[in-house]
């Protein structure tokens, strides 16, 4: 008897507990992360806007190239261009055999994870043509340098789409034999044999052919590009992964009586293959490059290497006295419909946000630091600022709420305190290929781009929402 006075006493206990909860069904269950955030708002603050050029940068060794041509009808122009340097082959002849019969020239070159444009409604044509001066390996050249090139085309293809993701059967030579074979996606290029067949003239002196500076000399390299007029639509912008084991040239030929196919391959690698970009901008975006100390109801951002947006906080530094304890502060950015129009309205998945230090540097903001460091002994270390959100910070695209959301907090407390002075930072498309951190240097390896509402925009207004309580 006395166990069951015990056990109805802990019952009745437990209904009391139960009826002083608003929502029981909560009891021992995680509280969404917003609905904690108690204290005051401000969310009032002006954020100045406006749309600068990105800096021109060397994308050799990239292990994504760009290529295409993009007809924004909001932002304007855009087109990147490949230029490659071929490896002579260094264990055997390079020459292609004088009485050699081409079967097939074939440029390759692996797909990378990205394309930025319309897929469905263009039609593309890439071309290849000699440069006019030879490719050097060792050279940095920068993404805005111009090339001169021969006119003929070498080889070309038309294209309904770039198929990136689309792995694919072709035809090689395995142990002499023609070999049916699948590979990843790849972007292959149909060449001119008669061309490549005269480029590796058989008939040159074997000796004179092997020397690496003769080679360079005769062949130069080579640019990938998209013809302008013969474009069919918006088109866009796809990144090419180049692989040296797989992505080159490859001449296969057959010698007189003989059936057995053979085949000559003359590679090229990320480290002899760079990228040249251009644009020729809409008069809205050309205004906001004129007067880089504007602020303006719509902004632009780009890539590869094209636009950012600059943000500043002016009136920030006047919260400094008033001991203001920062839970949370958070930056939504709305894309602005209405300057976007409707020909051609996808917006970049994925932007990032960071700043500059007294150098000019780009560094993280410290909601956003994933930065690692790669110690003598090879180990990988974490050098983020601990504070860090990781990839929470934000950043993807809400296709609902058509936003992106940042948090600013330790960033937003750091000049309260003082502990940093700057007070601008920047926004910029961020490379969905770079998944495991959040980026912060140029950017090469995305096409996309944004129409961002400033904090002036009546209907598509970017705001900074400060949640905050007073320290006694």
């Amino acid at each position: 008897m006395k166990y069951y006075f015990r056990d109805l006493l802990t019952l009745l206990i437990s209904l009391f507990i139960l009826s002083g909860c608003e929502n029981p069904s909560k009891v021992g269950l995680d509280v969404d992360p917003e609905d904690q955030i108690q204290g005051a708002l401000i969310d009032d603050l002006p954020i100045y806007a406006v749309t600068v050029k990105e800096s021109s940068t060397s994308t050799k060794s990239s292990y994504q190239h760009p290529l295409g041509y993009l007809k924004d009808p909001t932002i304007g122009e855009s087109s990147a261009s490949i230029q490659l340097g071929l490896e002579k082959i260094f264990a055997d002849d390079s020459r292609i055999p004088a009485n050699a019969n081409i079967d097939s020239a074939i440029m390759v070159f692996d797909y990378g994870m990205d394309f930025f444009g319309d897929s469905l409604n263009s039609t593309t044509t890439v071309e290849v043509k000699q440069l006019s001066t030879p490719f050097e390996f060792n050279k940095d050249y920068p993404s805005d340098a111009t090339w001169a090139v021969e006119a003929d085309i070498l080889g070309s293809k038309t294209l309904n789409k770039f198929a990136y993701r689309d792995s694919i059967q072709i035809h090689t030579v395995i142990s002499a034999k023609d070999t049916i074979i699948k590979v990843g996606p790849q972007l292959r290029i149909p060449m001119d044999a008669a061309k490549i067949k005269s480029l590796f003239d058989g008939n040159i002196d074997s000796t004179t052919f092997a020397s690496n500076t003769f080679f360079q000399n005769r062949i130069k390299g080579f640019q990938v590009s998209v013809n302008k007029t013969a474009q069919v639509g918006i088109g866009g912008i796809v990144h090419l992964a180049i692989n040296s084991n797989q992505n080159g040239l490859m001449v296969y030929y057959k010698l007189p009586g003989s059936t057995d196919q053979k085949i000559k391959f003359y590679s090229v690698s990320s480290q002899n293959a760079v990228s040249s970009l251009s644009n020729d901008y809409s008069t809205a975006v050309t205004d906001q490059l004129a007067n880089p100390t504007g602020n303006f109801e719509t902004v632009y951002v780009q890539a590869p290497a094209g636009l950012r947006t600059k943000l500043s906080l002016p009136t920030l530094a006047s919260l400094k006295d008033q001991n203001l304890i920062i839970n949370k502060a958070e930056l939504i950015i709305y894309t602005d419909s209405d300057a976007t129009g409707t020909i051609f309205t996808k917006q970049a998945p994925r932007l990032t946000l960071y700043r500059e230090d007294i150098a000019g540097q780009r560094v993280p903001l410290p909601d956003g630091d994933t930065r690692t460091a790669t110690l003598p002994t090879g180990e990988v270390r974490n050098i983020r600022d601990p504070r860090s959100f990781g990839l929470s910070f934000g950043g993807k695209y809400d296709k609902d709420k058509k936003s992106y959301t940042f948090i600013l907090t330790s960033y937003i407390q750091d000049i309260l305190k003082s502990k940093t002075n700057n007070s601008t930072f920047y926004v910029a498309p961020a490379s969905n290929v770079e998944a495991t951190i959040v980026p912060y240097l140029l950017n090469v390896y995305s096409g996309s781009r944004a129409v961002l509402g400033g904090n002036s925009n009546e209907n598509y207004k970017m705001k900074l929402n400060i949640y905050y309580t007073k320290a006694n």
